[in-house]
């Protein structure tokens, strides 16, 4: 699969907005956050899908600083919500700021904790767009624990979704339990009946799965 260059890409959709470039520049110099948030092209085709699938009620999984879930939130229909779910609650704390700062804060919730308390605990059938980028090693626990929360005809979309793509700055230990875990994760999604799947071209990949 072809990637296109950046360079290309930064080039055609034109200069970032300073409200995201201060966002950036807060999390990552003077918070210190890791590098690890979507890049600019991935953030725009969140943002596109979640436009075109309209969800009422969006789920996202890893909040880090809010960048993705800035652009999700800007892609919700007139009353549509978003939940965002965090470990660090530092993180969430610059997540709540940068979500104020680009003025979505009223349409997103950001929770703090263990994500699997949340998802035990939803309503079934009460997502219509679920995003994972969290720990890359409990993908297939998320994907067993989300998959009865999407409503039919929902979209599950995962980041670093290429077993190879960098997410190194994720690891623990420098092993490979992420890579074994993304390949489970999306060898599951792929050869499910009830999901159909397909491969999205960022640098780390995304993996956008319907519910059938």
């Amino acid at each position: 699969m072809t990637v296109l260059p950046d360079g290309y890409i930064k080039a055609a959709l034109g200069p970032r907005e300073p409200v995201l470039d201060e966002i950036l520049r807060s999390s990552l110099l003077e918070h210190r956050l890791p590098t690890i948030q979507v890049d600019d092209n991935a953030a725009r085709l969140l943002q596109v899908l979640t436009m075109l699938r309209a969800p009422r009620r969006a789920l996202e999984i890893g909040t880090l600083f809010g960048y993705s879930t800035i652009h999700i939130a800007r892609g919700l229909p007139d009353g549509g919500t978003l939940t965002s779910l965090e470990v660090d609650p530092r993180a969430a704390d610059v997540a709540c700021a940068n979500l104020d700062c680009a003025g979505v804060s009223d349409r997103v919730e950001v929770i703090t904790g263990d994500a699997r308390d949340y998802l035990r605990a939803a309503e079934h059938g009460s997502f219509g767009l679920i995003f994972i980028d969290a720990d890359k090693r409990s993908y297939v626990d998320y994907l067993k624990l989300v998959f009865p929360l999407l409503e039919n005809g929902g979209l599950l979309i995962a980041d670093d979704a290429f077993a190879m793509g960098d997410f190194g700055a994720e690891r623990v230990n420098n092993d490979d339990a992420e890579s074994a875990a993304i390949r489970t994760y999306v060898a599951a999604a792929a050869r499910s009946p009830h999901l159909f799947s397909c491969f999205a071209g960022t640098p780390s990949g995304l993996l956008i799965s319907v519910k059938r």
